[in-house]
């Protein structure tokens, strides 16, 4: 049977997939009238029709457990919207690619923040997925420098979502649940706040008419993005940052092909060479499980950060089998 960190792994991989494809619903939203960052927000509000009403009930364990749960709101809901937001502020290449340095700010955190020894594996996989990133987004050898407000804000998403998994990562004693819940309200709340900042430079208020039309897929959306969150923040429990971020690499491969098989958008020979670097990237990643992975970072200058709960690592409960 596979070990705790190759079923972590091999989960994550299928949630970073999963999250590729959920431009779909994103369109279809923006097609009934729900544009721009208000489709954003139909992300994270439809889900907390479902997590939240299981927060309140469960608040006064929430309340025990507050630092984290407003960390995860803030590093993680956070970073999720302001990519979502340069998506819309930047092209869409330099989005995805500032976002996706992601691996690099994560490994960083790693070796100065959780005592993770950096090996070739890692530098390996690291740049694979990089050199494949620059391929599939045409980007050429050099690295965009952030240029615009959107390209800010894709690489302060990224810088954020690695902090982000870190939090995850030392939060062993908070539910799985729970933390899902603080990822979408975090997320609302702020795209809400740069709605309210941006006015209606992101996109025009809906129309009630288009807000009713919109119903079917906020529903669908309510439905499958909550165990799409659980199959990405349990993983997260137990895999280092950098490790993490290389295996949700996977969405940009699933984005790819999904944009081709219902968008007719090109895939060439071109995207096909960056995904097989991308994937050998997560092979690499995904065959370098560790067992004691999670318990060699117990002892790391930070490790205070989960409190007494995270030292649990993987005895708690949430980690013996995926959500």
């Amino acid at each position: 049977m596979p070990n705790p960190m190759f079923r972590a792994s091999l989960t994550l991989m299928i949630g970073g997939a999963l999250w590729g494809l959920l431009w779909i619903p994103l369109r279809a939203i923006e097609a009934v009238g729900v544009e721009g960052a208000w489709a954003t927000l139909v992300l994270f509000v439809a889900p907390s029709v479902v997590l939240l009403p299981l927060s309140i009930y469960r608040w006064r364990i929430i309340r025990q457990q507050l630092g984290t749960f407003l960390a995860v709101a803030l590093f993680c809901g956070v970073s999720f919207t302001l990519y979502g937001m340069s998506l819309l502020l930047t092209e869409v290449n330099r989005a995805i690619l500032l976002f996706y340095l992601t691996p690099l700010w994560g490994t960083l955190i790693g070796v100065f923040f959780l005592s993770e020894k950096l090996t070739v594996r890692r530098v390996v996989a690291l740049g694979l997925g990089l050199i494949g990133l620059l391929v599939v987004l045409d980007i050429g050898v050099k690295l965009p420098w952030p240029r615009n407000v959107g390209d800010w804000m894709g690489l302060i998403a990224g810088m954020t979502w690695a902090i982000g998994s870190t939090v995850l990562f030392r939060s062993g004693g908070v539910k799985v649940l729970d933390q899902a819940s603080s990822f979408v309200l975090g997320g609302a709340v702020c795209t809400i706040i740069i709605l309210v900042i941006a006015g209606g430079s992101l996109g025009s208020v809906p129309t009630p008419e288009a807000l009713v039309r919109s119903v079917p897929t906020s529903v669908l959306m309510a439905l499958i993005i909550p165990p799409i969150l659980m199959m990405t923040i349990w993983p997260i429990t137990l895999l280092a940052p950098g490790r993490a971020g290389i295996l949700l690499m996977t969405e940009v491969i699933f984005g790819l092909g999904s944009a081709w098989l219902i968008a007719n958008e090109v895939l060439g020979p071109r995207e096909l060479i960056g995904a097989a670097l991308i994937l050998s990237a997560t092979v690499i990643e995904i065959s370098a499980s560790n067992p004691s992975q999670k318990a060699q970072s117990s002892n790391s200058p930070i490790s205070s950060a989960g409190g007494s709960a995270a030292k649990r690592s993987t005895a708690d409960d949430d980690t013996p089998a995926a959500p």
